[in-house]
């Protein structure tokens, strides 16, 4: 409690007019503000104290966009008679592209890419591991076939039901023709060849990324310490929408700047499932990220605060029968209008004044 001796004068925080309200008649008068009646009270408005976590944040300017670069290439020789739009998303089992109005490649899920051809007699390998694990995913594997890096009889009936399915020969063989291997699903994002164009095995046909969204963005290595993997993040996008998410990596190599900008490493952030995002390829974000937070405390509109001349904060605090008490508080951390305040006495709930 402030007695009205010791103060020498009080001004609201943020230039309130320090001539308003009850606190320019107790310095002049010297009253006490030990529960005295404020004739002013009813002029006076009031916010209640507040408990709460408060948070202080850093933002990080970003890109949203999809991920990776996936070049979709000839497995074979032809003419160009069909190609999907950009913005398509083609998953496993989905046709890439069309070569002589009749090849149609299909997309199978792997990271050794098609080179050689597969069929009956083969040696074992990790390609062959890739198509029984792709046959199986796809629902054309016999219950009976294991799942290796062998070419069995097994191996050649569940070839020879894909192969039907999709309208080719049930010869129990494929080649690049057939299918390509890529590590997962894509997203069409160029057409580097002409409709009616000769591609060749090697041709670049599609310029693709993965489906996934992320956002990616170069921190100055000096606030590296801000961010670290698994950390949650709020994205802010164009129109002001905000999304979680989560920091996946932060880079371990720095990159030099030019022209005097400053040394930067990359970090990614995925975005939480479920989120809804703008239809845009890519679209400049902002990201929230928490650098300090206390939990359970006090807080009370910035505006509450009054300045002792003295040094330090007070807020007026009032009661239901119109009398009122002055608080010393020590300020913390600011959010959203509020401010963290501690003070003997103050309690969530209080009401304290604040300037209309």
């Amino acid at each position: 409690m402030l007695a009205g001796a010791g103060i020498v004068l009080l001004v609201a925080a943020g230039a309130v007019a320090a001539g308003t309200g009850t606190l320019a008649r107790l310095a002049s008068s010297g009253a006490s503000a030990s529960a005295s009646p404020s004739p002013a009270a009813a002029d006076l408005t009031t916010a209640k104290v507040e408990r709460r976590t408060m948070h202080t944040t850093a933002d990080l300017t970003g890109s949203l966009g999809y991920e990776g670069s996936r070049p979709v290439i000839a497995g074979s020789a032809g003419t160009v008679t069909s190609l999907p739009a950009p913005g398509t998303v083609i998953g496993r089992g989905g046709v890439l592209y069309e070569l002589d109005g009749r090849v149609r490649p299909r997309l199978l899920f792997g990271d050794r890419p098609m080179w050689r051809p597969l069929g009956p007699g083969m040696s074992d390998g990790a390609d062959v591991l890739q198509l029984e694990q792709n046959l199986k995913a796809l629902g054309y594997a016999p219950k009976a076939m294991k799942v290796n890096r062998h070419w069995d009889a097994k191996t050649t009936e569940a070839v020879k039901r894909w192969q039907k399915a999709t309208g080719r020969t049930r010869d129990g063989t494929l080649d690049g023709s057939d299918l390509a291997f890529l590590p997962g699903a894509v997203r069409v994002a160029t057409q580097q060849a002409a409709l009616g164009s000769m591609a060749g095995p090697g041709t670049p046909i599609l310029g693709a990324t993965t489906d996934r969204r992320v956002v990616t963005l170069d921190l100055s290595a000096s606030r590296q310490s801000l961010v670290k993997p698994g950390q949650p993040v709020t994205v802010e996008l164009p129109g002001g929408a905000t999304v979680p998410g989560h920091v996946r990596s932060v880079g371990r190599v720095a990159t030099a700047g030019e022209n005097g900008a400053p040394t930067t490493v990359p970090v990614t952030i995925d975005i939480d499932a479920g989120a809804t995002l703008p239809d845009l390829d890519a679209a400049p974000v902002t990201v929230h990220v928490v650098t300090e937070q206390r939990d359970d405390v006090l807080a009370v509109p910035v505006n509450a605060l009054l300045a002792l001349l003295e040094g330090g904060y007070a807020v007026e605090v009032t009661a239901a029968d119109g009398s009122h008490r002055y608080v010393g508080v020590a300020t913390g951390l600011f959010e959203d209008g509020l401010v963290q305040v501690t003070g003997d006495g103050l309690a969530a709930g209080d009401l304290v004044v604040v300037p209309r």
